[in-house]
């Protein structure tokens, strides 16, 4: 393939590629962002219903726990429905009417006493506990009256309750809360059948004052709640009168007339509702009747609908002077529960809030909301238990009510944002191959003046592959095909030259092979001199160790190099022994030569000289020399009977270890090494006893390295002394510190000269 199709091929391929990517990549960065967005969207909606049916529970227990300590209304308690409408406030609307059901007393003995009278019967049925928040009673005056018409005992009654439009918001007071406490406090008291008749009495005078003072409580918000109830009548019948008007005459309404959108409480009301007195219109009239057939048919289906969607009755029990007379059951309004769930119609109307309860009832707002959610199978994907994030173009959430199984949940709709975010990733592709197309169209002129450029070079170096260096090509232009150009001609220049360089490398070649002969022999003879140094320095070694019948000795040396800087000597005169141990700075031939001078100056001494005089003595010697940098570290040590006198030049510590007592002391005296800067040295005794045993050691055996670079360090050495003093000879000493030497460092050279001189006492 010619280069200038692979160019033109090149372009097309890195353009397209890139663009195709960053496309797809934006369509699919926009649709996981959308559906995010959405879904969360959906959540925050689905949330809100889980908080709006907890609130409707909530509500209803408040309220229904107020009504339970309410006197129920009858015909000599004319204010009795109005406080119940009063506190059932807002909830009333979920509240189509409230059962009272009295539970009659069993017969009593005629000559036996009473005493069964704070116990009630059990009821009919079982019933649910009521919420710890709701267990407030009601408790009859201390001296209850007979009997009313109204509640025959033994009979179900129903209180209908007045379906107020846009009933304000009633807030229980603190007051009201404390003395509804004290009513249900006082009621349990006077259900325990142990009290006597003066404390049951006081009893009932202190439950009479708390309903007494209950009942001037509400009074007083009854009449302040009776006033927003006669506005809030007078703004839904101005409403109803607009809507009535738009119906019955297509022209706009009259000036004097609010708008329906108007507030709630209207300027003018209609006529009709501006004659009614406001008290007249506020007072709420409750209707108390017997139940009938049909009203405990629609009590059981309205308890059953309620169960499924709130999952339990809400009903409260009644008591007087503590006895368990009846129960309060508020029949439910599911249709008003679901709907306040759900919540109004949004703007766009896009989202479909739903509930699925546990019999697979489906509840929407409205009618083609549900056959939405059915013709996408949502309703039998949740009671399957199913996914519901595979559903093409929706997204939907759910989420479950934990006391009644409630499924409540939101469908969103996001096809057409998809579809026109396909649409959009579709026209910018087609507009980037547009310009693709634009591009190549320059290209292929600019290919061809490339090429042509390349094609001349090509040539040129063919004419080289055949042997003609002296080939140039000529440069047009100053890009990079330009030098190119410039760089080929450089190159059959280097050519020429090279074959010059061969024959001259050739004959350095040579040379070099002669010169590394040379270096060959050069070391072979070097070698040689070291190998003689390293015996000269060997020999300045003693070749055996005394004889002492007092001491047991042995000694150690291991060079780095092959001249080493380590030494140590002995020195018996007349029972008196001297043992020195010195460490040179540096190795080989330098060190060689100031171990021969210590060699030397130790030749000379004798038992009258004190290790501190000769150590100061050879300083000053060494001095005088004039050895430049030379120094020799270098300890000397007397061992007399059972004491031994040692003097230090800047060597490491001296060990003794104890055999009586298996502890090691070290021997430390601080000092310059022989040639530097001092020329006085202190000595010391110490006192030995039989099986102590002295290790004079270098520097080396501390500083000992292992594979990893670690230094053996003091410490360490000090404990393998101590191991290795158990030992039944000073051979045996030598012995185990050499081998744990080995097995620290290893078999190879070490990084520094090691010696040990041990002394045992015998």
């Amino acid at each position: 393939m010619r280069i200038r199709t692979q160019i033109i091929l090149a372009a097309f391929v890195l353009a397209v590629v890139p663009l195709a990517a960053i496309v797809t990549y934006s369509y699919h960065s926009s649709r996981r962002a959308l559906e995010t967005a959405s879904r969360r969207e959906t959540d925050r909606l689905t949330k809100q219903m889980d908080r709006r049916l907890g609130l409707i529970r909530a509500e209803l227990d408040q309220r229904l726990a107020i009504v339970s300590a309410l006197p129920l209304p009858t015909g000599s308690n004319a204010d009795a429905g109005s406080n119940i409408v009063t506190v059932m406030g807002e909830a009333a609307s979920f509240v189509d009417a409230l059962e009272f059901q009295p539970i009659p007393k069993p017969p009593e003995p005629a000559d036996e006493p009473k005493v069964a009278e704070a116990q009630p019967q059990a009821e009919p049925e079982p019933q649910p506990e009521p919420p710890e928040q709701i267990a407030v009673v009601h408790v009859a005056p201390p001296a209850p009256p007979p009997p009313h018409p109204a509640f025959p005992p033994g009979e179900r009654m129903v209180i209908d309750l007045p379906q107020i439009p846009a009933v304000p918001h009633y807030v229980m007071s603190e007051e009201q809360r404390e003395l509804i406490q004290e009513i249900a406090r006082l009621g349990a008291q006077l259900g325990n059948g142990q009290l006597d008749d003066p404390d049951r009495e006081d009893i009932r005078k202190e439950l009479s004052a708390a309903q007494e003072e209950l009942r001037k409580v509400i009074a007083q918000d009854r009449r302040s709640y009776q006033v927003q109830l006669a506005e809030a009548r007078r703004a839904t019948d101005a409403v109803r009168q607009a809507r009535r008007w738009v119906r019955v005459n297509p022209t706009p309404m009259p000036a004097a007339t609010p708008a329906p959108a108007a507030t709630p409480k209207v300027a003018e009301a209609p006529a009709v509702a501006a004659a009614q007195p406001a008290a007249a219109a506020a007072v709420p009239q409750v209707k108390v009747r017997k139940a009938t057939t049909k009203d405990v048919e629609k009590a059981a289906r309205t308890a059953k609908k309620s169960s499924l969607i709130l999952g339990r009755k809400f009903n409260v029990p009644v008591r007087s002077q503590g006895e368990l007379i009846g129960e309060i059951t508020a029949q439910i309004s599911p249709t008003e529960v679901i709907r306040r769930v759900l919540g109004s119609a949004t703007e766009d109307g896009s989202e479909v809030p739903f509930a699925l309860d546990r019999e697979g009832t489906v509840y929407t707002r409205t009618p083609q909301e549900r056959d939405t959610l059915n013709g996408l199978g949502i309703p039998q994907r949740v009671r399957d238990g199913h996914s519901l994030k595979d559903i093409a173009g929706w997204v939907v959430t759910t989420s479950t009510d934990p006391q009644s199984g409630l499924k409540i949940g939101v469908a969103r709709p996001v096809g057409d944002n998809l579809e026109e975010l396909r649409r959009t990733a579709a026209r910018n592709f087609g507009l980037g191959m547009g310009l693709i197309a634009f591009a190549l169209i320059g290209i292929v002129p600019l290919s061809n003046h490339l090429t042509r450029d390349v094609k001349v070079v090509t040539d040129g170096a063919e004419r080289i592959a055949q042997g003609d260096l002296m080939t140039r090509v000529p440069v047009k232009t100053k890009n990079e095909l330009g030098q190119l150009a410039k760089a080929f001609n450089r190159m059959a220049e280097d050519l020429s030259r090279q074959q010059q360089r061969l024959v001259e490398q050739e004959r350095a070649r040579k040379e070099q092979e002669l010169q590394q002969r040379l270096m060959a022999v050069e070391y072979d003879r070097k070698s040689f001199e070291l190998e003689e140094a390293r015996r000269f320095q060997l020999s300045m070694l003693p070749k055996e160790v005394p004889h002492h019948p007092a001491y047991d000795l042995a000694a150690y040396i291991r060079t780095a190099t092959e001249v080493g800087g380590d030494y140590y000597d002995f020195r018996l005169e007349e029972g008196v022994l001297a043992v020195t141990i010195g460490d040179a700075t540096g190795h080989g031939a330098k060190a060689g030569t100031m171990v021969t001078v210590i060699k030397t100056l130790f030749a000379g001494y004798t038992r009258k000289t004190s290790p501190a005089d000769f150590l100061g003595d050879a300083a000053e010697k060494i001095k005088r020399m004039d050895l430049g940098r030379m120094a020799m570290a270098l300890s000397l040590g007397v061992f007399e009977k059972q004491r031994l006198t040692l003097s230090s030049a800047g060597m490491p510590p001296v060990l003794v270890h104890r055999a009586a007592t298996g502890a090691v002391e070290e021997i430390a005296l601080n000092a310059t090494p022989l040639g530097t800067l001092g020329t006085t040295y202190e000595q010391t005794r110490v006192d030995l006893a039989s099986g102590d045993t002295v290790l004079f050691l270098t520097d080396g055996f501390p500083e000992l390295m292992n594979d990893a670079g670690q230094q053996l360090g003091y410490t360490a050495a000090l404990d393998a002394f101590a191991e290795a003093a158990r030992g039944a000879t000073a051979s045996a000493v030598i012995e185990s510190l050499a081998a744990f030497a080995a097995r620290w460092h290893g078999e190879a050279p070490p990084n520094d000269d090691v010696t040990f001189v041990v002394a045992r006492v015998t």
